[in-house]
Order: structure tokens, then C-alpha cells, then sequence
């Protein structure tokens, strides 16, 4: 007998609703926000009405009990005070002071887009975040130097210096820490940092750049670049550090509709996309999790993806702090330029972002079957993943308005 696809085998009914090998029953809206659903549908007038307003006098999200979420605003440009925005971690203060520095912020976009920092001389960062990708790559999972491919796909990097802690599984304290792991992971740069700062220093116009952004070192060993003296040791790695993250903490997200639309032009939206907004930010549930500038709470959820005993398995944020609570959680990612960020999740799953939103309809993935005894290490899906029961039309207009943002 011929066998599901794997991938349709693993996660089970939830993956054949999804896929759309299976019916979506839609729920009458319930609640506060089914104001304006009325008679089996709803009325665009009505919704623009209740959107008319600032956000603080919009219809209220469906947000369960114990989460502290915000409201949705514009994304902080970079010009705006480090103190206002800049996650509360390690290294808060430098790096505020850093991003100040034109000179620190325009080495770092000169090492962020250098192959020179990986050790054969093959990928740079921006090998995996490319900017016209939303400073994703493209691919399922993250690919490295001699076309190594890593476990999960590369991180969006809109989110990276509001929060608290990077990477997927958490593992990062800091940007400042986040930056130089690619450089060193064997399946990524795979560069020993003691002999790529020993390249740069032989690299012009590495030295003479780091010496303008961050005068000498603290070790006198002069060099000639183009004639002019310069120390190299002024390249040094907590230097390097500092200039990527510097860069890194002022990539914002293309300004779209959507942003538009928040700061008080209220006909920037379809009446598919203001439907999206109101479904995402109600009955779809989105909110729980995706809220602020960035539609992001920063935080570790698990959405039924570990793959538990199977194949795939990725535990994500247990495997570093071995702490049960976090078994299966990843970290939640901002939604902004989410159309051109795929494909999605953190193991590149979905090619599809309809596809995805379908997943989501119908409760995500499946948890592990019971045992006896129980397996104190099987991950337990998050409370806040549940059947939406949105209709094909509802999910037309939710992904309208993610192409929004």
C-alpha cells in the first residue's frame, strides 16, 4: 500500500486540514469583536468604523489570560534613543552608545557583507541574510561553508537587537554574543576567531577602518596601509563583535501599508486586508504572540513542531537550558516583511504561507501519543495552540494581511 509523505505522516490529521486534503468548519465569531459579523459575514463598513480611530480605541484582541502583550506601533528607527529600544541585555549600554558612532555602524556593514570572515573565504553573513529576503536566505535550513546545512533556517534579524535573548533556542545572551557564533560554528563561517582576526589584520582596509571606529589598541604593532600608519591592533575580536552588532541593531524592516495604516491612514488597507487585521488580532489568536512594534513578544512557545522520537526531532530551547518547561519551545519570531521571509518556521517546514495559516487552523502539530508511565521529556504543546475553525475566506483575507506587513 502506498505511504503518506513523511512529512504528512508526522503530523497527521492537523497537516491534511492544513495542506487543504480536509475540511475547515468555520465558528461563528463570539465575543466582543463579532460586532460587525452579522448575518454570515461581515461587514467591512462596520469594521472600518471600529478602525477608524487610534489604536487604543480599537476593538479589544482576544489575548488569554496572563499575557502581558502591547499594542502595535511603528518599528523605532534606529536614529531614535538606544535607551527607548534596545533590549534590556548584556552590553545595553555600549552597544547604545556604538550604534551612535557612523564610523562603528559603517565597519560593521562592510564586515557583515565580507566572505573573508568565513574560513575558506565562501560565505559572509549576509550569505544567510540577505536583505531582499528579509534578511533571511530562502532555504529550509541555513547552509553554510563547502554547503554544510545546518539544523534550522536562519533566523530573521528584524527582531535581533529588541530582544532579549537569540538565536532560535535562546542560547544567546546578547547581540554583541549572537554575532560571533556564525563565524565559528563549523557548519556556518567555520573560522577559528583567533586566525580570522589575524586575517583582517593583514586585510586592508580592515585595520585602518577599525582604527577610525575605534582608535588604536592596546598593543602597539604598526603596519603600512596605503602609506599611512596604522595600528592592527586595534582589530581585535570583542572589536569585531562590536561593529557587527552594531550594524545589526540598525537593520529595521521595509516600511510597508501596514505602517501606514498605524500611523493614521486608515484607506492604506483593502477590505481583505483590514479583515486579515481584525481575524489576526481576534479570532485568529495571533496576538497572544505576535503583538509590539515588531509582532513579536520575544518570548519561547512550543507549537507541536519538535518532532519528538522521530526523525527531526529539534528541542529547541531545552537542549540548552535542559529545563522541562522548555521542551519543544522556539523562539517567537517578528512577523514584519513575513511574506518575503520563507519559508517559515523554524525548520523551514512551509513553503507555503497559506499553507501555514491552514496549520495553524487546525491546532498546529499533533502532541505524543499518552504513555505509561509518562515520558517526562515528551514536549507538550503550548495552551495557547488551538483549533480556530476560520473559514477559506477567513484565511484568504489573514494572508492578505500578512503580505501587508
Amino acid at each position: 500500500m502506498r505511504r503518506a509523505p513523511i512529512r504528512r505522516r508526522l503530523l497527521g490529521a492537523a497537516f491534511i486540514v492544513a495542506m487543504g486534503w480536509g475540511p475547515a468548519v468555520r465558528a461563528e465569531p463570539a465575543g466582543s469583536y463579532a460586532a460587525c459579523f452579522d448575518g454570515g459575514q461581515w461587514s467591512i463598513a462596520c469594521l472600518r468604523t471600529q478602525y477608524a480611530g487610534p489604536a487604543s480605541h480599537w476593538p479589544a484582541p482576544d489575548i488569554d489570560a496572563g499575557i502581558a502583550w502591547t499594542e502595535w506601533t511603528t518599528v523605532p528607527p534606529p536614529s531614535a534613543p538606544p535607551s527607548t529600544w534596545l533590549a534590556a541585555n548584556a552590553g545595553r549600554t555600549q552597544l547604545a552608545e556604538d550604534i551612535q558612532k557612523p564610523d562603528v555602524v559603517a565597519l560593521g556593514q562592510m564586515l557583515f557583507f565580507d566572505a573573508h570572515l568565513s574560513r575558506k573565504g565562501q560565505v559572509s553573513c549576509a550569505s544567510c541574510h540577505q536583505p531582499q529576503r528579509a534578511f533571511t536566505d530562502g532555504s529550509p535550513l541555513a547552509v553554510g561553508e563547502d554547503r554544510l546545512m545546518g539544523r534550522r533556517r536562519s533566523t530573521p534579524l528584524f527582531a535581533a537587537p529588541f530582544a532579549p535573548r537569540l538565536f532560535w533556542d535562546g542560547r544567546a545572551e546578547s547581540l554583541k554574543a549572537q554575532v560571533l557564533g556564525p563565524v565559528q560554528d563549523s557548519r556556518e563561517m567555520n573560522h577559528d576567531l583567533k586566525d580570522a582576526i589575524a586575517r583582517l589584520r593583514n586585510l586592508p582596509p580592515y585595520p585602518a577602518q577599525f582604527l577610525k571606529a575605534f582608535g588604536s589598541g592596546d598593543v602597539s604593532k604598526d603596519a603600512a596601509v596605503d602609506g599611512v600608519a596604522v595600528d592592527a591592533a586595534a582589530v581585535d575580536t570583542d572589536r569585531l563583535a562590536r561593529a557587527l552588532a552594531a550594524f545589526v541593531a540598525t537593520i529595521r524592516p521595509q516600511a510597508t501599508r501596514f505602517d501606514a495604516f498605524l500611523n493614521g491612514q486608515r484607506d492604506a488597507l483593502d477590505d481583505r486586508e483590514l479583515l486579515g487585521l481584525h481575524l489576526f488580532r481576534t479570532q485568529a489568536r495571533c496576538m497572544n504572540c505576535h503583538h509590539g512594534p515588531l509582532l513579536t513578544d520575544h518570548q519561547f512557545h512550543n507549537i507541536g513542531l519538535s518532532f519528538y522520537g522521530r526523525r527531526n526531532q529539534d528541542l529547541g530551547r531545552f537542549e540548552v537550558t535542559r529545563d522541562l518547561a522548555d521542551l519543544g519551545t522556539f523562539r517567537t519570531p517578528s512577523l514584519r516583511n513575513v511574506s518575503q521571509a520563507g519559508p517559515w518556521m523554524h525548520n523551514g517546514l512551509f513553503t507555503d504561507l497559506k499553507g501555514l495559516l491552514r496549520m495553524y487552523n487546525a491546532g498546529m502539530g499533533r502532541d505524543p501519543a499518552p504513555a505509561e508511565p509518562p515520558d517526562v521529556y515528551a514536549p507538550r504543546k503550548s495552551e495557547h495552540i488551538r483549533p480556530l475553525a476560520l473559514s477559506a475566506d477567513d484565511i484568504d483575507a489573514l494572508l492578505a494581511f500578512l503580505n501587508v506587513l
